[in-house]
């Protein structure tokens, strides 16, 4: 305990002059400055991971929210007799449109050509803003995108039969949870 209080009695002590004295006072000032903020940068450290993949790399990375979205998926289906067919479909990019899980199986593709139609445009624009809507069939349907923290990875598409009116708030709520189990942190 004496080493370190000389230690300190020794760099405040005066020197010869007093230009000495204020050159090893500032250069002390500057090297504490300099270790505090190398401790900061140390201490905040951390390696985010990539949240702003594709489904399908979600999926192979962790299989099991797989099969939990896929349970939620055929939990909708069976909530509402007035639903004919659910797709989720993976946005892997701005113009490619993968379909990754479809309840019932034999049911009809809205996007069968893995490609936005013409006409689809203005249901992009929704999409990217996180907002549900429905794209330009002649099957009554309702679409919500699945979101990762920054951007829309999915679509979440429900069909309905004819003459009955889409169920905008299960088919939303459900793709807020399909997004909650890609891409939120796990509690």
């Amino acid at each position: 305990m004496n080493n370190i209080i000389e230690a300190i009695k020794s760099i405040i002590s005066p020197e010869q002059s007093w230009s000495a004295f204020v050159m090893k006072i500032t250069s002390l000032i500057i090297v504490a400055i300099i270790g505090y903020i190398g401790f900061q940068q140390y201490t905040s450290f951390t390696v985010e991971e990539d949240t702003e993949i594709p489904i399908v790399e979600v999926y192979e990375k962790e299989p099991e929210k797989k099969i939990e979205v896929e349970n939620l998926i055929t939990r909708l289906l069976r909530s509402n007799r007035d639903i004919e067919s659910i797709w989720l479909y993976d946005w892997i990019d701005a113009r490619n449109i993968v379909p990754l899980f479809n309840e019932p199986r034999n049911s009809a593709d809205l996007l069968p050509t893995g490609y936005w139609m013409e006409g689809d445009e203005y249901v992009i624009g929704h999409f990217v803003l996180s907002q549900c809507t429905s794209l330009d069939r002649s099957v009554p349907n309702t679409a919500c995108p699945i979101m990762s923290s920054e951007d829309a990875w999915g679509v979440l598409l429900v069909t309905y039969g004819d003459g009955v009116a889409p169920d905008l708030k299960t088919t939303k709520a459900t793709a807020m949870k399909i997004s909650e189990i890609l891409y939120l942190i796990e509690r």
